[in-house]
């Protein structure tokens, strides 16, 4: 049987900005919110998040995607859930 050579994986020279951002953000090392009921721990998660947007400029109708793929557990199986029941193409939070 003949073997295939792999392809190499040539990264592009310019990522799309959202990748950048998507990698800056990652780079904060920003905690998962696993839907623990503690406000405390709930408002300080999502102050953390903010002071991150704050400094790394991050527009406004990416803010909700990017907060969302740190959830975990239960509370990532919620955000699914309601997601698809929302209308609207982009989502972000009230303030």
């Amino acid at each position: 049987m003949k073997r295939i050579p792999a392809v190499p994986h040539v990264p592009p020279e310019n990522p799309p900005k959202s990748n950048k951002l998507a990698n800056t953000v990652a780079q904060c090392n920003l905690k998962v919110y696993d839907g623990n009921l503690d406000p405390i721990e709930l408002e300080n998660w999502i102050k953390g998040i903010e002071k991150i947007y704050a400094i790394i400029e991050v527009p406004e109708e990416r803010k909700v995607n990017i907060r969302t793929f740190y959830l975990a557990g239960e509370i990532d199986i919620w955000w699914s859930t309601v997601k698809g029941k929302l209308q609207g193409p982009e989502l972000t939070w009230a303030k």
